[in-house]
């Protein structure tokens, strides 16, 4: 479990499944989320299922957490870390909030305990992270933990039947733990 002042990030387990399926039915989730709004909880827990089985830390491991107030442990959204191969010691991050708890903070808070965790328990190089151009507030967020922008791909994120332009980010270990300490 990670910890914040107002957060638990609990790793996610098969009980978070119905949390998750309607976290991701909301249409401004779904706005900018590639696995776009599921048809039943089975499609959920089908996309899930990967997270509940043995992972070969050779090729990688994705790893997930559910996102709960600490007031009164109400799942509130996800957030993830996919490690690459040891040998580039990197891994990209992903979030996806419940709307209501959106612009309040949480999504920055649990992000910079993510991005901590993933340097000071991980011990990664690069922590990097992809943002849909178009996506304003996660811009923003991003670039609040000190993620600094890289580049952009364009047309690679295939939402709603469109394409969209990804923005990539970035932090490397050596600047966050300088911002942070």
């Amino acid at each position: 479990m990670i910890k914040t002042p107002r957060l638990y990030l609990t790793r996610l387990t098969k009980k978070d499944l119905e949390n998750i399926h309607r976290k991701n039915c909301y249409s401004e989730v779904a706005k900018f989320n590639t696995i776009g709004i599921p048809k039943h909880l089975e499609e959920t827990k089908q996309f899930l299922q990967p997270l509940f089985e043995p992972q070969n830390p050779e090729k990688g491991v994705q790893l997930c957490w559910s996102i709960r107030l600490k007031k009164n442990k109400n799942f509130i959204g996800e957030i993830g870390v996919q490690t690459s191969t040891p040998k580039y010691n990197k891994a990209e991050i992903y979030y996806s909030l419940i709307p209501h708890y959106w612009k309040k903070g949480f999504a920055l808070e649990a992000v910079k305990a993510l991005l901590n965790y993933g340097f000071k328990t991980l011990k990664l190089h690069c922590i990097e992270a992809g943002v849909a151009t178009e996506n304003v507030n996660s811009l923003r967020l991003l670039e609040k933990t000190g993620m600094k922008r890289e580049g952009m791909h364009r047309k690679i994120l295939p939402v709603g039947g469109k394409w969209f332009d990804n923005y990539s980010y970035a932090i490397l270990e050596d600047d966050f733990l300088k911002e942070n300490f």
